[in-house]
Order: structure tokens, then sequence, then C-alpha cells
């Protein structure tokens, strides 16, 4: 007499466990690089935004400034979102040269004078 059985053994099963387990655990392991990553793009992207506004700001300043070429003030803001600008400007031959810092990112450009 023959017994027709279906289902899974116990050893099946717990083969089965382990090799999810392992999956899952590898999973988890890339979560935390990933997040870290991803909350130093969203600070770069804080940063850049920081620059290019302040950077306008100074480009509108010089050319306010008329024909004669001079360089805007330097000065530090901290901003309500915690973040930290720095700039200077100095007049190079015939442009006006930039320096912005915003945490560890920085930006240098130059622009001709009116």
């Amino acid at each position: 007499m023959r017994h027709l059985r279906s289902g899974f053994t116990l050893l099946e099963v717990l083969v089965a466990l382990c090799v999810i387990t392992i999956g899952l655990l590898g999973l988890m392991g890339t979560l935390g690089p990933i997040a870290r990553l991803a909350g130093q793009g969203r600070a770069h992207g804080r940063a850049a935004e920081a620059m290019l506004s302040r950077l306008d700001l100074l480009r509108a300043e010089t050319l306010a400034g008329g024909p004669a070429c001079l360089a805007p003030g330097s000065g530090t803001l901290v901003r309500p979102d915690g973040i930290t600008e720095t700039w200077s400007a100095s007049v190079v031959g015939p442009s006006v040269q930039i320096q912005i810092v915003v945490g560890s990112d920085s930006l240098i450009t130059r622009f001709p004078c009116p």
C-alpha cells in the first residue's frame, strides 16, 4: 500500500526560511547606505539652491552699480533652515569674481563688468 502525501517537509520549510532570511538581511544591509546617500543628495541640493540664489543677488547688485566695475560686499548669512552661506567678491580685470561657500560646497565664478 502506497501513501501519497502532498505538501512540504519540515526540512524544505527550514531551508526556504533560511534563504528568505539571508535575502532580507542583505536587503536591510543596503538600506542604510541608500538612506545616507539620499540625505547627502538633499543637502547638496539645498546648498546648490542657496548658492544660485546668492549668485543672482550678487549679480543684480553688481549690475546695479552702473558703468563702474564695483564688487558687491562680502558677508555671511545663517538661513532659517540652518544653512550657513559665506560669500566674497573681487574685481579681477574686466570681470567680477564671486566665491560662495555653503556648508562643504563652494562655487567660484566670474562675470563681466557692466
